[in-house]
C-alpha cells in the first residue's frame, strides 16, 4: 500500500494479495454505518481492504501487525468488518480509543480523515494491544503485510518506492498505478505485484484519488485484466 502526497491532495493505492479463488466484487456505492461507502467487496467475510466515504474518511487494511502471527481461529469477526466500522465515528481518535478489538485477528489499519487538514494515523493491533502512530500527511509512504514479507523483503520494497519518488517531482494516477502494476525484481514472490503460485498472487490494485481536481476511485482486477473507475462526486475538495 502506497500514500502519496499530491500538491492539493493524495492517492492512496493498494495491492491485494489474496487466493485467486476468494470471490471479490468489484467497488459499488453502499449506503451503511451512517454513511456513503464505496469500496470493493469481499465476499466471504462481507468486509473490504480499502473505502472511501461520504463522511470524507479513507481507511486502508493490511492483514497482521509488526509481525507474522500464528492464527488462533474462531475470531470475533473479519479485520474487513472492523474496517468498516471506522465510519461509525466522528474521528479517527474516537475509532482507535473506542473501537473493541477483543479476538480480531493482528492488523494494521491506515485511517485518513481528510475533510479539513489530513489526519493522517496508523492503528495496529497485534492481538493484544493497540499501537497508535500519527503519520505525516506532508510525505510519501510505504506499506506491506507482516503476513505474508519478511523485514528484508519489505526493505526492499522500501528502497522501489523510494527510487520510484525520487525520480519525480510530479505524479500522475497513471504513474502510480504504474509502479503498482510493474515488475521490479525477477523474484515474484516479492515483487510489488506478486505471484507465489497459480493460486496466491496479487488479484487486483485499488485506487482511491482525492484532489481539488479529481475524487476518483480507479480499480485494476488483474485476473480478468478489467478497469474500472469510479467518480467521487459526494466528497468535498481537501485543504
Amino acid at each position: 500500500m502506497s500514500y502519496i502526497r499530491l500538491k492539493d491532495g493524495f492517492s492512496l493505492t493498494s495491492n491485494r494479495d489474496e487466493e485467486v479463488t476468494r470471490p471479490t466484487l468489484i467497488p459499488k456505492l453502499y449506503s451503511e454505518n451512517n454513511t456513503t461507502i464505496i469500496y470493493p467487496k469481499d465476499e466471504v467475510a462481507g468486509g473490504t481492504w480499502i473505502a472511501t466515504a461520504k463522511n470524507e474518511v479513507s481507511v486502508c487494511l493490511l492483514n497482521g501487525g509488526f509481525k507474522k502471527h500464528k492464527r488462533q481461529l474462531p475470531y470475533s469477526r473479519s479485520r474487513g468488518q472492523v474496517l468498516k466500522e471506522r465510519f461509525l465515528y466522528n474521528s479517527n481518535r474516537a475509532f482507535y480509543e473506542e473501537v473493541n478489538l477483543y479476538n480480531v485477528e493482528p492488523f494494521t489499519i491506515l485511517l485518513l480523515d481528510h475533510s479539513s487538514a489530513i489526519d493522517f494515523v496508523e492503528l495496529v493491533w497485534d492481538g493484544e494491544q493497540k499501537h497508535i502512530r500519527h503519520i505525516d500527511a506532508n510525505q510519501h509512504h510505504i506499506w506491506a503485510s507482516s503476513t505474508l514479507y519478511s523485514e528484508k523483503q519489505v526493505e526492499l520494497r522500501r528502497q522501489w518506492f523510494s527510487e520510484f519518488t525520487a525520480s519525480k517531482t510530479s505524479f500522475s494516477f497513471d504513474d502510480i498505478l504504474k509502479f503498482h502494476t510493474t515488475s521490479h525484481s525477477k523474484e515474484k514472490s516479492y515483487d510489488i505485484v506478486m505471484e507465489r503460485t497459480a493460486n496466491l498472487k496479487t488479484i487486483s490494485v485499488s485506487q482511491i484519488n482525492i484532489t481539488n481536481s479529481e475524487k476518483s476511485f480507479n480499480y485494476i482486477d488483474l485476473v480478468t485484466n478489467t478497469k474500472h473507475k469510479l467518480k467521487l462526486d459526494f466528497l468535498c475538495k481537501p485543504v
